[in-house]
Formats: structure tokens, C-alpha cells, sequence
């Protein structure tokens, strides 16, 4: 028993290592943008999250789409935005697939967490196209990330370095009299306001995670009857999080301008309203 013991908490220990970054950014996001939203609701009503959403909600039902495409499902409808009042959806994906196929089981979990690919990376497209130093400045900070750390506290104080070179970055570019300036900061709002996850992504991501966790447990108790350790190779293969969380970092610095801003139209209105 205590060797099942042991196998279960090395397979929670080597998910967490492999996709805990991920999950916990989905999370973050979330909290963001809820907070965003209401802010957003409650200054600007829904016209104000309608305003961001004809951009951000295209690109968070692209990621959907594409990993739903790389992860052999069956894509029966798209909506990449509804503008109708009724509506209780900006835009939706839905998609069939085989529940007998472990990797298409799996790709439930990639699927729901695909806003967050889609989002990140376009907001680094346009970075890259309208903001070039700061990309180049971001680029050269995340090709010098120290891979050989595993420590949780390395990748939350790399996160905030790569949060804080957005920032002065963006205010260093000297480029604020420049429409170039203004069009990547409303498009990158825009994207990050939408790039987290919804309640139904999350409960879809659930079903993939859990086989994702069986496959691992039970990989692992073949590796025990060889003396094979396979942490020390998820270690190895871990070592890709700290590009990632540099990465996903620019969405988490864009969602936080996004929330501040929201924030403070919805305090200035209550202000005039009293």
C-alpha cells in the first residue's frame, strides 16, 4: 500500500512539474479578468465589455479551434464573436470527439487551456510587429533564463522580471507619440481581456487532466517493477517552464493593466454617481 502511496504522490508531484505552471497562469488569468469584467460592467455596462471583446474573443475562440484541430477533434460549429444581446456567450467552439481515444481524451485539457496559447502569442505577434525593442528587450531576457532551475520561487520572481520588462519597455519605447504605440496597447488590452478561461473550459479541462494523471500513474508503476526513477527525466523535460512562464507573463502584465484601468473607471463613476 505504501508503494501505491509513494506512485501517487510521485504522479501528482510530475504533473504538477509538467503543467503546473500552466493551470496555475489559467487561474490567475481568471481572477484577473473576473475582476476586470465587473469593474468593466459596472463603469461602462455591457457595451464596455462588448468594446474589447470584437477583438479578444475572436482570438481565445481561434486557440479552442486550433487545438481542437491538433488533438483530432471534430469541429461541428464556430462562433468567433456574438454580438446578440440575448446571448449568454461572446463566441464559442464546440466540438465532438472519440471518448475512447486516450489522446483525444487528453486533448480536452489542451483544448480549454488554448485561449491562453492563442492570446500569448498573439499578443507577442503584435509586440514584436508595433513594439519591436520591447520585443527584442523580452526576447533576449527570456533566451537568458537560468533552464536549470526547478524552484517554484525562481519561476514567480522570473515571472515578475518578465512582467516589469513589458513595463519599462513599453514606457522607455519612446514611441507614445507614435499611432503604433496606441494601436499594439489597445489590441493587447483587448486580447487580455479575453484570454482567460471560462467556467465550461475549466470544467472541460478537468476530464483530459484526470486521464493525463492515470496514464502517469500507471506509467509510473511499470517504471517501479524496473528501478526506473522518472522524476529525474519530467525534471529534464520541466525545465521548458521557465521560457514558458516568461512567456505567459506578457498576458498576465496586459490582464493587469486592463484590471487597473477598468478599476479606476469604476471608481471615478461611482465617485460622480455619488
Amino acid at each position: 500500500m505504501q508503494i501505491l502511496i509513494n506512485i501517487l504522490i510521485l504522479s501528482v508531484t510530475e504533473i504538477t512539474y509538467l503543467l503546473g505552471i500552466v493551470i496555475a497562469v489559467g487561474f490567475l488569468l481568471g481572477w484577473i479578468e473576473s475582476a476586470s469584467n465587473r469593474w468593466a460592467y459596472q463603469a461602462l455596462g455591457k457595451p464596455g465589455i462588448l468594446l474589447t471583446a470584437c477583438i479578444g474573443t475572436p482570438i481565445h475562440e481561434i486557440g479552442h479551434a486550433l487545438m481542437c484541430l491538433l488533438f483530432g477533434h471534430k469541429i461541428i460549429s464556430i462562433k468567433f464573436f456574438d454580438i446578440n444581446p440575448n446571448s449568454s456567450s461572446l463566441g464559442y467552439v464546440n466540438h465532438s470527439y472519440n471518448k475512447h481515444n486516450l489522446y483525444q481524451i487528453i486533448g480536452n485539457f489542451f483544448i480549454s487551456l488554448g485561449p491562453i496559447f492563442s492570446g500569448t502569442a498573439a499578443i507577442l505577434f503584435f509586440m514584436y510587429m508595433l513594439e519591436p525593442n520591447t520585443f527584442k528587450t523580452l526576447e533576449k531576457y527570456v533566451i537568458s533564463a537560468p533552464v536549470e532551475s526547478n524552484s517554484i520561487v525562481d519561476f514567480i520572481q522570473w515571472a515578475v522580471h518578465s512582467i516589469m520588462i513589458v513595463y519599462i519597455g513599453i514606457a522607455n519605447s519612446g514611441n507614445t507619440g507614435s499611432p503604433s504605440f496606441w494601436i499594439f496597447l489597445l489590441l493587447a488590452i483587448c486580447i487580455a481581456s479575453h484570454i482567460a478561461l471560462s467556467k465550461a473550459d475549466i470544467k472541460n479541462a478537468i476530464s483530459g487532466l484526470v486521464v493525463t494523471l492515470v496514464l502517469i500513474i500507471v506509467f509510473n508503476i511499470g517504471a517501479s517493477l524496473y528501478g526506473i526513477e522518472t522524476l529525474k527525466y519530467v525534471l529534464i523535460v520541466a525545465k521548458y517552464n521557465i521560457y514558458l512562464v516568461s512567456v505567459l507573463s506578457v498576458s498576465i502584465a496586459f490582464s493587469l493593466v486592463t484590471a487597473v484601468i477598468m478599476g479606476i473607471f469604476s471608481t471615478v463613476k461611482k465617485l460622480i454617481m455619488n
